[in-house]
């Protein structure tokens, strides 16, 4: 924890000496607005390097790019296409380093709004959750759960499975990821059935050993999946 707070302290130190240099030289073109909007994304993304987030790297940083390409007079490019080389990229190094929350197994926190939006409604056998520019995480209790929804945008979103039930008929999630990541943390002796649909993304389903058997509690995945991913781990 100590830790923790001199590296934010830290940070927003900095963010302050940043605010009053980028009042001088080449940087004064830049707008309250830009300031503002550049302590936010610069947060969002060293928060994201500490989770291995690429997400919330890649495509923030494309929007940092815009606010100063032209006090640093660096190369115009369109913004759909830095946008969309800021999506390859995060795809690309989501597959090559695979994450995995700090702490997990020895400690839980409540449900957490970190930066960007989070919202959450339903109930506890028939959850939702959205985040966008984000990266939050979702504990289930549910005891009989039958369905869910959970979105991400430009983020992150952890749901983790291990304290919940399913119903005797087995549940449907509806995952919605677009420029994000979504990463279920489902008990090893359930069986997880994948309907999802992927444009320019993925699906990492963990491979088990011995596979659930037939009576095994069904959980059946379905939605989309556009320029992002969904990591599924069995615990």
């Amino acid at each position: 924890m100590k830790s923790r707070n001199l590296f934010w302290g830290l940070f927003f130190v900095a963010m302050a000496v940043f605010v009053i240099a980028s009042q001088t030289g080449s940087f004064v073109q830049i707008s309250v607005l830009g300031i503002l909007a550049t302590v936010l994304i610069a947060a969002i993304v060293i928060h994201s390097v500490l989770r291995r987030n690429f997400f919330g790297v890649f495509v923030p940083a494309s929007f940092l790019y815009l606010i100063y390409r032209q006090p640093l007079a660096l190369p115009e490019i369109s913004f759909w296409l830095l946008l969309l080389a800021a999506v390859l990229a995060s795809v690309g190094f989501s597959f090559l380093f695979h994450s995995r929350p700090h702490g997990w197994g020895c400690c839980r926190h409540p449900d957490m709004k970190r930066f960007g939006k989070y919202e959450e409604s339903g109930d506890d056998n028939n959850p939702s959750a959205r985040a966008s520019f984000s990266g939050s995480s979702k504990y289930l209790h549910g005891d009989s759960i039958k369905s869910g929804q959970f979105s991400c945008s430009f983020g992150s979103l952890e749901v983790f499975f291990d304290e919940a039930r399913l119903s005797p008929e087995g549940a449907e999630i509806y995952l919605d990821v677009s420029f994000g990541s979504i990463e279920l943390y489902v008990p090893k002796q359930w069986k997880v059935i994948d309907d999802v649909r992927v444009s320019l993304g993925a699906v990492e389903n963990d491979i088990r050993l011995p596979r659930p058997g037939e009576n095994a509690p069904r959980l059946t995945l379905t939605g989309s999946v556009q320029f992002g991913n969904v990591e599924i781990h069995y615990v």
